[in-house]
């Protein structure tokens, strides 16, 4: 009997941390950084969820995490989770997006143009990664031989960045906030800005994906976490100076000046609305379906890899935005 009301007095047993796979060991300098600053200045507190942020070195590794009980939510590319269903894996699915398309920008030395690099070095993530599909896309759209150039596999943006400035790549492609962040670009010229980039390949290209255990038996926590992203994206949306300060104290290392550059490039780019939106996913699924990359012939519905329901109940409390990110279903 002691040890019974012993047990009652205890209460019951806290919820485990809701933990999300990051493929970031630091926070990047993209409007993704919000996954990692809704715990550095309390978003998800506010909303009554315990985070953890377990960072995995790619894709790949955070879709095994989450797959094997590691995590319950990963951030990963939407190209990855097709992979899966297209594999016949429908265990995960998508409920938001923090980062709907990265600003990506092609760098390269300088006096490279699109003819010249049909010749020369390209460095990418890994072969098929997303960084290396859509810059593909991009260059094939700009005259470029792309089946002619070599592929170099380096990892990381920064190390992309570190070999494009150390001659040992002609070109690369990054997101604009690595580039400005490099301590030397001389030498390196913007071969297509975010804005070109993002013409050529409209896609949406990062999720937040949970498994359908997680969906049923955490419902309550995907939702305070949804919420939480998307009031921190609303608040940098409202005051890009915000994201500054919280970027400040959590990249010292980067020069506020370069920070608010960005920031004001990032204006109109926070997912306000949860960042899924119906008419991206299937322009996305129509994109990935036509490029072949999933395997010939291979068909896979919206309904199968999304799921809007958790999001919806989010902006039925805390109401729909009107500056971005237009709602559609």
């Amino acid at each position: 009997m002691a040890l019974l009301l012993a047990g009652f007095a205890m209460g019951p047993a806290a919820a485990a941390p809701f933990r999300i796979i990051v493929t970031s060991t630091e926070v990047p300098l993209v409007p993704n950084s919000v996954l990692h600053l809704a715990l550095s200045e309390g978003y998800f507190e506010r909303a009554g969820v315990e985070v953890e942020l377990v960072p995995a070195a790619q894709t790949p590794m955070a879709i095994t995490a989450v797959l094997t009980g590691g995590g319950e939510m990963a951030n990963i590319s939407v190209e990855a989770l097709l992979g899966l269903y297209a594999r016949g894996d429908k265990s995960l699915v998508a409920v938001g997006s923090t980062d709907k398309a990265i600003p990506y920008i092609i760098a390269a030395r300088e006096g490279v143009t699109f003819d010249s690099l049909s010749e020369g070095t390209f460095g990418v993530g890994r072969e098929n990664s997303l960084d290396y599909t859509l810059s593909r896309l991009v260059l094939q759209s700009r005259g470029t031989r792309i089946e002619q150039m070599t592929y170099v596999p380096l990892g990381d943006p920064a190390v992309r960045a570190q070999a494009l400035q150390q001659g040992r790549v002609d070109a690369t492609t990054m997101s604009i906030g690595v580039f400005l962040a490099m301590p030397e670009r001389t030498g390196l010229d913007i071969l297509v800005d975010a804005a070109e980039f993002y013409r050529s390949a409209p896609v949406l290209t990062k999720v937040n994906v949970v498994s359908t255990k997680v969906l049923e038996e955490r419902a309550g926590d995907v939702d305070a976490v949804l919420e939480a992203l998307t009031l921190a994206a609303r608040d940098f949306a409202a005051d890009p100076q915000l994201w500054v300060a919280a970027m400040t104290r959590a990249r010292p290392d980067v020069e506020p000046a370069t920070l608010a550059e960005l920031s004001e490039l990032y204006a109109g780019s926070w997912t306000v609305n949860g960042g899924l939106q119906m008419s991206d996913v299937k322009y996305t699924q129509t994109w990935f379906e036509e490029s072949g990359s999933l395997g010939a012939d291979v068909k896979i519905p919206a309904g199968f890899w999304t799921r809007f329901e958790p999001m919806d109940r989010v902006l039925e409390t805390i109401g729909v935005s009107d500056v971005g990110d237009a709602v559609t279903r």
